[in-house]
């Protein structure tokens, strides 16, 4: 069950079955408690939570932005995808690096968000297997890493051709504005 907490618009899943009836719920972002229930009404989502932005007008809004998420875990997939919810974004989704390489060379993403740590294919390669392909020269990579030597990590991914890089430890709002940077989106 998705959730979005009605006081920041934050969103979290939960287990359906973990929700009881007329369950309380307390947001861990801004503290905030709401009520939910089983089947029941979620919180209200509004259709633009606070602080969100369109994009820009124009020619670059006409379309919906790709993003690809190439993760091997499932859980970090759809965290990531129920993170940039609110952004609106077209996010396609794959398991390892041969598949997202297929994946990204297909969809030509305007956004490809990497795991270093994949398997078939690992995201050095990966991305340095992107940034040999001239039709994907426009596709920004945001490489990151669940265990990772802080700099070391981080300048071998710059150098596999890495616009950004982020630890798996982020905060939802740290990634989105990472994403809103690197798609050049107004927060």
């Amino acid at each position: 069950m998705l959730l979005r907490c009605p006081q920041c618009g934050a969103q979290y899943r939960v287990p359906e079955d973990r929700i009881k009836a007329a369950s309380r719920v307390r947001c861990p972002k801004c503290n905030a408690t709401f009520s939910v229930g089983p089947k029941s009404p979620e919180a209200p989502i509004p259709a633009r939570p606070p602080g969100f932005s369109a994009p820009e007008s124009g020619a670059a809004a006409e379309r919906r932005r790709k993003v690809v998420i190439v993760e091997d875990a499932r859980f970090f997939r759809e965290l990531i995808r129920d993170v940039l919810q609110p952004l609106d974004l077209d996010v396609s989704e794959a398991a390892d690096g041969v598949a997202g390489l297929a994946l990204i060379l297909r969809e030509r993403p305007d956004l490809a968000i990497l795991d270093l740590n994949l398997p078939g294919m690992n995201g050095y390669d990966l991305m340095r297997a992107v940034r040999a392909e001239s039709q994907l020269r426009h596709t920004r990579l945001l490489a990151m890493s669940g265990v990772y030597r802080k700099e070391p990590d981080q300048v071998e991914a710059e150098a596999a051709g890495a616009d950004d890089f982020i630890g798996k430890s982020f905060t939802p709002d740290f990634l989105l504005e990472r994403v809103r940077r690197l798609l050049g989106l107004s927060s």
